[in-house]
């Protein structure tokens, strides 16, 4: 054994001078050792955004969210565009000791979410910016207008729509008129990251081309979704013609992508279907960062429209692939939410 190892050495250190050697006498300096390899997932080197092959800014990859903002500013942050660094600090510090470790509560919706513990949660870093909505500029959602409040008032379903259910206004009283994610239909538009503890709507894919372009939409409970966004100037379909998804129109407008979107099925937060329109600007800042500014706009639902930035950050290309969530509609959240439907009917009756 140990004769073997000796002539194995032995053999290893004659090729190396041999080589010295060979390469001193034709004046030429030894080869140098490969570069190591790329760690895999490693960001792509920082650089100015690059091209397509025909001229336009490149929006393609896999996009991600990469810190936690809320929607809307706090009453304890008002007039507060940022937090300062020792509040994010603590924030992150306070993450870290209770990340969801089936902690119960009294409250409801914490409840839930204690549901999931530490082995779901995808927490992120918590963002200097107090709220998503940028514009107006308190970093809050519009009022309602007289009709929008009269309008759910009534209980119209999906803003616009018809009452739902055997109680009337309830969206949870029927299994048709429940919302789409608890029933693992897909994404809804407008995909936003309101719940970073679970990866929601943190994730998305861009295909692009001269005439179109594809978005991949990944929700962490709902499902996915693909997005089709026409870039060759065709008009929007007839009112009538609606989709959940709603349809979209892209156009250049210097380095931004603008995407306007409408015909949609349903309202967004009690929006109108009819009236409501989504205007995206889609920004890629750098070879690493992307913009999506993101306007809602219906005149029957909000006093003006209102905006709100989302900045995602680049996965490498070579390790662009995106989980599924392998959501089904035969969980228990649908027959939870029924249950739940029909003892708010038994508490009133009583």
């Amino acid at each position: 054994m140990h004769r073997y190892l000796g002539l194995s050495i032995s053999m290893c250190v004659l090729a190396v001078i041999s080589a010295a050697i060979l390469f001193a006498g034709q004046g030429q300096a030894p080869p140098k050792p490969a570069p190591a390899a790329q760690k895999p997932g490693a960001l792509p080197k920082p650089g100015p955004a690059p091209k397509t092959a025909w001229g336009e800014p490149d929006l393609q990859g896999t996009w991600f969210v990469m810190e936690a903002v809320p929607l809307e500013r706090s009453q304890q942050n008002a007039n507060k565009p940022f937090l300062t660094d020792e509040e994010v600090a603590a924030a992150d510090r306070d993450k870290a000791l209770n990340p969801g470790r089936n902690a119960r509560s009294e409250n409801s919706s914490a409840d839930v979410t204690g549901a999931y513990n530490a082995v779901f949660n995808s927490v992120l870093k918590t963002s200097k910016r107090t709220s998503m909505i940028t514009d107006p500029p308190d970093g809050r959602i519009p009022p309602l207008t007289p009709e929008a409040q009269a309008r759910q008032g009534r209980g119209g379903r999906g803003g616009g729509g018809a009452p739902g259910g055997r109680g009337g206004g309830n969206v949870n009283d029927n299994p048709e008129t429940v919302a789409q994610s608890p029933r693992c239909l897909g994404v809804q538009m407008p995909f936003l990251p309101l719940n970073t503890a679970f990866a929601q709507g943190t994730v998305m894919q861009i295909v692009q081309g001269p005439k179109s372009m594809g978005i991949y939409m990944e929700d962490d409970h709902a499902g996915g979704g693909n997005r089709v966004i026409h870039m060759d100037g065709r008009p929007h379909p007839p009112a009538n013609v609606r989709s959940v998804l709603g349809e979209s129109r892209g156009r250049w407008e210097g380095n931004t992508l603008v995407v306007e979107t409408r015909n949609f099925a349903q309202g967004f937060r009690g929006s109108n279907p009819a009236t409501y329109r989504m205007i995206e600007r889609y920004t890629r800042v750098d070879a690493n960062n992307l913009k999506r500014e993101i306007t809602f706009d219906d005149p029957q639902t909000w006093t003006r429209p209102w905006t709100l930035l989302i900045e995602m950050g680049k996965t490498d290309d070579r390790r662009h692939m995106i989980f599924e969530s392998a959501c089904h509609e035969g969980n228990y959240g649908m027959t939870g939410i029924l249950i739940g439907s029909r003892k708010e009917e038994q508490a009133t009756k009583k």
